[in-house]
Order: structure tokens, then sequence, then C-alpha cells
């Protein structure tokens, strides 16, 4: 069965997350790139908003569909796979966490330009992947509440 804490917890997360990253990238990008803060604090909310949503993915491919799934991009990408979320958004979403990989190992050094550029023309995927996971769940409480209510007629 689904934890809906652990999920709601998540959900929590990753909307904070999106309102932070509104905040930061709310200033022209000359001011972004003039303050050194804002770029880190905005590579950081992005390692954050990757945690919760492969936290999510982890969880509903484990109990949902009993598929295990190793590290960020592995289940984003069976999220997408499996129908948890569609397959353009698992797409866009396994870049985001291949970009949080790429924060965390430094395998290259992140234009902060680029970054703020690409925030402002995908920081709606955050809000797209809350509420596709709210469709599923609702979708799988709905299979759930038929399968009771055909038991009872039976």
């Amino acid at each position: 069965m689904i934890n809906k804490e652990r999920i709601a917890k998540a959900k929590a997360d990753i909307l904070n997350v999106f309102q932070k990253i509104e905040e930061i990238i709310s200033i022209e990008k000359s001011d972004f790139l003039a303050d050194s803060k804002s770029p880190l604090a905005l590579k950081y909310l992005l390692i954050e908003a990757v945690e919760a949503i492969t936290e999510m993915c982890q969880h509903l491919l484990a109990r949902a569909k009993g598929i295990p799934c190793e590290g960020y991009v592995d289940c984003i990408v069976k999220t997408g796979r499996e129908g948890i979320i569609t397959a353009s958004l698992a797409n866009k979403l396994r870049r985001l966490a291949d970009l949080r990989n790429s924060f965390i190992h430094r395998y290259w050094i992140i234009n902060d330009d680029q970054l703020y550029t690409q925030t402002i023309e995908n920081k709606g995927d955050l809000i797209d992947f809350v509420n596709q996971i709210d469709a599923f769940i609702a979708a799988m409480e709905n299979k759930e509440a038929g399968k009771e209510k055909g038991n009872e007629t039976s």
C-alpha cells in the first residue's frame, strides 16, 4: 500500500522548493548573476527537488508496481515507463536528475547564465510532476474503490 504521509511530505517539499525557486529567479538575470549566492542557492534547491521527486518515484514504483530502482535517473525513467508519469515528463526530469548529478559530482562547471534560463523555462515541470502523481494516486484509489464495490455486490 502507498504511504500517503510519505507522498505528502515529498509533495510538500517539491512545492516548497518551487516557491523558493520562483523567488530566486524573479529577479533580472543580471542581478541573479551578480549575486554569487543566488546560483548556489538555486543549485541546492534543484538538488532538493530531485531528491523529493525520486523519493516519490521510488516509493510508487515499489509499492504500486513492485519494481525496484537504482539511482535517481533510473527511478525517474522507470516511473515514466510504467505510466506513473508521462514519458515526456520523465525525459525532462531525467535531464534534471543528470544536472543534479553534475552539481554533486562536479562533472563540469555549470554555466550560471544557462542555469537561470533553463530554470525559468522548466520550473513548471515540478508542478506537472506533482499534478501527475496526484492523478496517478487518484486513479489507483478509484480502481481500488471499484474492486471493493465489485466485491460487495458479489
